[in-house]
Order: structure tokens, then sequence, then C-alpha cells
């Protein structure tokens, strides 16, 4: 989906990983309200939107647009052209709706102009394949998932083991698309926590308010509910609702005479407004003491008074229960005891399908539509434009497996850029912020030395979204996929930092150059391994890792001041390296810590300037007891070197965000004294002279990439020594077990 409307765009299969189940979807769920709001925004103007403010709306996007085109032309006519080319298709579209007859199949001459974001979570079909650590689960398996950005509309979907769950017995594959809402309104019951008997007011009569009412009765409530649209309150008293209105006074009465004048116990509000009265109609109906849950999105200008005097319980309901968004339970695999939590997400889509498959909860009644996957641009389209209400329950319908041509995992796009000349053909391995923000434009200031061909990407439209604005060739979700083609000769690996060991590996087991970003390997099998492919290859490519400060204008400019000095150096480096939160992932399994991950810039720039093997190592940290600081950044360490160079590194988080820099080294020697102050100047002490200085910090990335081009296009040397890339690697690891207290495994 875009702005302009949404798109069936070719992707790559996904690749099951550890933890993930990958499932060729059947039925996915559309989300009505929350899926076609962008597009009714954006086609529809608001009434009462006066035309000042829609031009003045129009005055800033022009803006933002014009500064834009300024920033990066050719981008801005490519960007021109896919809005004419989507215009042209939405007027063909149009007249063939108006014409009343179906579409011939589009003729894919660009794949380009598919970009957007992925829509949809909540879908269910067959498992296709497990990856490693899931034993429950097996190919055939039919499950329902769940998850924004994993359970999108899409042939196929890998989700993590803890957002999917199997779908019971007799219970239709459509009506298990719908777990993932089912949950939603679980959890809102279960936060409502209603007693048999007990009257309950239900405002809002969407599709989450419908499944609602229908669990409330299940519990052996009396429910009441309230929509401005008077056909969803007939459809939920043919489902089951006690009694209903359209009509806010009319509501009241209800309620009053259904509980004689004391108010509802509990009011759930599933409704989906910004206005604030809505929350403050659930004060006003709901008894003394009783319970307000929040499970839709409402205004929470709340009127102190009555939710004083009444002393109400205003909960919030956090979407398909515990477990939701925690990276630890979700992305990890993490299950929460099942005796302290009995209920998580999982296990509330579980109890939902459940009750789908006993015909306590009735799904099939709130199905409006179902559309098969080719026809979903068409149909957004319509709901987009619609006037009158919208449906409730809308389907995505895939094709079978007979009707299903194989997907691969590689994708040639459409419409692709191709390479000329001799330049080297290279695959970005992760398009995440640096990968794409940093080290693709620096490379593309060397286009005479390297092209884009490819893109490898788990993240779905994010890894899309980039190779198609780049206008690549090969999207994929393998890294295979470029392993095995001749026609790459180099692999960039910017992926999270515990698979850089293993993708530098496979990469030149297959014979690519790599350029990977810091750091090579968080553990010591990991940079064991690395050595030893390294170590028995007879011609091994060229290997670089994003030692980038080492090439920094400042450094290169004072290793050139120290050509000849004669006595060793005294290195100070001070890293005010700014707080991150522990449950960040840098913190985690994933990225090793910031010693590791970070630091080890800093052995390089220490190796870099001494220019002689490092001899011995010392460490210490804080001591963080329990406050929420982390041993491996705020550290101390001293290297000493071969020449009798003596290095020390103070790394910390516990500074200020502004008054001091990130990064200030100081260099002794002969008598003098050198500073590099964050990379934009370097200065002498002694008279105060500058030496180099930038507006901008330059810390060597354009020309690490440059260096590393030249050597493969000339077939010279790596810009840094496989043996200082190992040495530098493993003093990171040799302070992280300092720090720990563990037994070293570096040695001299």
């Amino acid at each position: 989906m875009n702005m302009n409307g949404v798109a069936v765009a070719r992707m790559p299969r996904p690749v099951v990983q550890a933890g993930t189940v990958l499932i060729r979807v059947r039925y996915s769920l559309v989300s009505v309200g929350t899926e076609v709001a962008p597009l009714r925004s954006s086609s529809v103007s608001a009434p009462d939107t006066p035309a000042i403010e829609r031009g003045l709306d129009r005055a800033r996007l022009l803006k933002h647009y014009f500064h834009a085109s300024l920033r990066d032309p050719r981008k801005a006519v490519r960007r021109i052209s896919q809005i004419a080319e989507q215009r042209l298709l939405r007027a063909r579209q149009s007249a063939v709706a108006r014409a009343g007859t179906a579409p011939a199949p589009a003729q894919v001459s660009s794949d380009l102009n598919a970009q957007g974001w992925a829509i949809g979570y909540s879908v269910a079909g067959e498992v296709v394949a497990v990856g490693d650590g899931i034993t429950d689960l097996a190919p055939g398996d039919l499950v329902a998932a769940a998850g924004a950005g994993q359970a999108n509309h899409a042939d196929y979907v890998n989700v993590s083991r803890n957002l999917v769950c199997r779908v019971p017995p007799g219970c239709d594959l459509r009506h298990a698309a719908s777990a993932t809402v089912g949950a939603i309104a679980l959890q809102g019951v279960r936060r409502a926590a209603p007693q048999l008997g007990e009257r309950v007011s239900v405002v809002g009569l969407g599709l989450i308010g419908q499944i609602t009412i229908q669990l409330l009765k299940a519990a052996g409530c009396r429910v009441i509910g309230l929509d401005p649209d008077a056909g969803r309150v007939k459809r939920a008293l043919a489902l089951g609702l006690d009694a209903g209105a359209s009509d806010v006074d009319a509501y009241k009465a209800l309620v009053r005479d259904a509980t004689a004048g004391h108010g509802a116990d509990r009011t759930l509000l599933t409704a989906a407004t910004s206005s604030h009265t809505v929350v403050n109609l659930a004060m006003e109906l709901t008894r003394a003491k009783g319970t307000v849950v929040i499970v839709g999105d409402v205004g929470l200008n709340v009127d102190r008074a009555a939710f004083y005097r009444k002393e109400i319980d205003l909960l919030m309901s956090t979407s398909y229960g515990p477990g939701r968004y925690d990276p630890a339970y979700e992305a990890e695999g993490h299950d929460y005891p099942y005796p302290y939590v009995r209920w998580t997400l999982n296990r509330n889509m579980q109890a939902y399908l459940e009750l789908v498959s006993s015909g306590r909860m009735n799904f099939e009644a709130l199905i409006d539509r179902v559309v098969p996957i080719d026809e979903a641009p068409m149909t957004y389209a319509e709901l987009a434009k619609a006037e009158d209400a919208l449906p409730l329950g809308v389907l995505i319908r895939y094709p079978d497996e007979q009707e299903r041509q194989p997907e691969p995992t590689r994708v040639t796009l459409a419409g692709h850029r191709r390479a000329t000349g001799t330049r080297i053909n290279y695959a970005l391995v992760g398009a995440g912020a640096f990968g794409t923000a940093m080290l693709v434009p620096q490379m593309q200031k060397r286009a005479d030395r390297y092209f884009l061909r490819g893109v490898v990407s788990r993240t779905g439209m994010q890894g899309s979204n980039f190779a198609r604005d780049k206008q690549v060739e090969i999207l994929t979700s393998d890294l295979d996929a470029v392993l095995n083609d001749p026609g790459f000769q180099l692999v960039v690996i910017a992926t999270r930092h515990h698979e850089h060991a293993d993708q530098v590996v496979r990469s030149l087991a297959a014979g690519k150059h790599v350029f990977v970003e810091k750091p090579l390997a968080i553990s010591w099998d990991g940079l064991e391994r690395v050595v030893r492919t390294y170590s028995t290859m007879t011609t091994a490519p060229l290997l670089m890792v994003g030692f980038n400060r080492r090439f920094s204008p400042a450094l290169q400019t004072l290793k050139e001041r120290l050509a000849g000095r004669r006595s060793p150096l005294m290195i100070q480096y001070r890293l005010n390296a700014g707080y991150i939160p522990l449950d960040h992932w840098v913190h985690g399994a994933q990225g090793g810590g910031r010693n590791v991950g970070e630091a080890c810039h800093m052995y390089d720039v220490f190796r870099f300037l001494a220019g002689a093997p490092a001899r011995s190592i010392d460490a210490a940290a804080i001591d963080p007891r329990e406050l929420p600081y982390a041993r491996n950044d705020n550290f101390a360490a001293t290297i000493t070197y071969d020449d009798g160079t003596v290095a020390s590194l103070v790394y910390t988080a516990l500074g200020p965000k502004s008054g001091i820099g990130k990064e200030h080294i100081t260099v002794f020697c002969d008598g003098e004294a050198f500073i590099v102050d964050d990379f934009r100047k370097l200065t002498r002490a002694s008279d105060g002279s500058m030496l180099w200085q930038s507006g901008e910090p330059d810390k060597g990335h354009f020309e690490e990439l440059s260096r590393l081009g030249d050597a493969i296009a000339t077939g010279g040397a790596a810009p840094i020594p496989f043996e200082e890339i190992v040495e530098t690697s493993s003093v990171a690891l040799q302070v992280e077990d300092l720090i720990h207290g563990r037994t070293a495994g570096w040695t001299t």
C-alpha cells in the first residue's frame, strides 16, 4: 500500500529462520477500518476542512517535494514518471470498472513502482517449513498467524513461533484467518473480567465489537451495544446482542433500564474515533466502582468528575494479549510460564479458535466478502471511495496448491538498471539504516567502481522499497541466491552482528570478495571459523571489515605526522557513547554488546597508529549494581604494543548528550601532542595549529570503500591486512572476557 492505493507486488518467498514458521497462506483478513483509512483520507476530503487549510497543506507538500527534488534530481524525475504511470493505470482500472468488464491480466513492464508498506496482520494457511528449535509444528499443519510486519497479505509469510497457533479440527480456514482480531477482542474481555450475569456495555459494533459481543454472551453476560450505524446494531442483535441502539440518548435509556438505574458493570470501548466523547460516555454509562476497558483507538481526554466520583477502573487492553510488543516473547520465542501467565497472546488466539470450532463463536455471519488476491487492488479502491457503510469481514483468498506457481526466493525486477563496463557488481546483504543510508550512498560516489546489482533482505517491504528505488536487478531473501550467482563479485554485509561470522564464512567459501560492517564476529567460535576458512584458501578473496576510522582524513594526516617518530606513543581515546536502554538489540544476543560491536573501532585505531602487534591487554568495568547500566559500555581498557606504545580507551554511556563531544583522541609523542576532536579537526597542542578541519565529521567511510574498490579492480592487497583484522577482533573479545571476569580466549 501507498497513498495512491494498493498493488500486488512480486516479492521473493521468505526463507525460514531459527524460531520461525514458513506458512503458505490460504486466507488473510482485511482490517477494513485500519487498512482503508489512509486511502480514504487521501481520496476523500473532509467536508469540514476549510479551503485555506487545504491550500496550506498543499503548499507544504509542494515545498517538501521541491526541496527533495533539489537534493536528488534524478530520483525526482523517476518519481514523477512513476506517479504518471500509476495515475494512468488507475484511470484504466476506473474505465474497466465503469464498463463492468473483468480486467485483463496486467502486463508487467516494471516492478519498480510497487513501493509502499506491507499491510495485513491476520492469516491462516499451511506450514511449509519450520526453523531450528521448533518441534511442535511440522510441514502440512494448518495454522493461524498474527503480527503486523509478519502475517501480512502475502502468498507466503515467515512468522515467529509465538505468533502462530494450530487451527483446531472443524475450524474453517476462512474463520481461522480472523484469529488475530479474535484475540484482540478476547483480550479486551479478559481485561474487563466480567462475571456471570453481569450487564456489559459495548460501544462500537465494528468487527471487533461484533466478536466481543459473542464472547461476552458465551461468558454468560447480558450485553447492550451502541453504534451510530443502525445496520451494525441490527447485525449484532441477530448474533445475540440483548439490546442495542444507534442513538446515544436511546442507548443511555437502554443501559439504565437493563441495570435498574445502576449503570453497566463493565463497558468495553471497541470504537475507533479521535473524539473524547466516547470515553466520557463510558464514564456516564458505567456504575460506581465499575470498569471501563479501552480496546479501540479513542480520544482519552477524560472528564475527571465522573471518573473520580464513581471511582471507575479505567483499563487499557493491549492488542492480542501478554507478549505483544515484547521482543523476548515475539522475536526471541521465550514463552511466559503457563502457571504465571495463563493467557498469553498465543493462548488467546488458540482459545478464540476453539470457540469458533465449537460453534460458540459465529464468524461466518460476519464475512461480507471474499476476494481473490488478484482483485485486491480494485477492492481496496472501491472501499476507499465507498460512501455507504463499509463491510465488516473481508477476506483475501490465495490460490490453492494446484493453481499456485512455485514462488522463488529470488526475483528479477522488471525495469531494473543494467550494469555497464567492468564495474564491481555487489549485493547489499541487510537493508537496514546503516547499509542503505551510509554504505550504499558512499559506494555510489565511486560509480566508476561499484554497481549495486542485488539486495538480500528478510525484512519484506524495507528491502523491497530500497531495491525498487535503486532499480536493482535482483531482490532475494536468500543469501545463497547471490553466492551461487557468478555475476556478483562482492558481498556487502550489513546485517545484525550475530550473523556476520557465518555470512562471511559462506561468502568467502563461495569465492566472493567481502565487506562486512563491524564487528567481524561476536564470539571466539565465530572468529575461529572465519580464520580457519580464510587461512585454508589457496587464493582467498579480499576481506574487509568496516573499521573506517583509520581512513579518516584526521587519522591519515596524523599518521603522516608520526612517521619517523623516535618514541612510542601514548594514546588516550575517550568515547562518550551515549546511553542505550538495556533491552535494545545491541546489548542482546544479536548485538553482542557495545564493546564488541563498537569499541572494536577504537582498537583498530590503536593498531593503525602503533603500527605494531598488541602485546598485552587489561580492562576493568564499572559495577552497576542494581542500576540500568551495562559493564561493556562503561569500562576502561589498556593495550600495550610491541613498539612500546600504550593505548587507553575510556568508553562510557554515563556522559551527557551535550557539552562534550562523542570522540576525543589525544596522542603524545616526541615532546608533542596531537588532538582529534570528533573527527572534525586535528590540532597540534604545542602551538594550537590546525592540521586538518572539516565542517562535518569525516570518519573515513568513503575512503575505506574507495580503497576496497580500487584493490578489487586492480588485484591489489586488502586495505587492512587480514592479520590486523583478526587481531583487532581478538582484542575486543579479550576485553569482553576481562570486564566480565571470564577466562580470556586470546593469546599473544
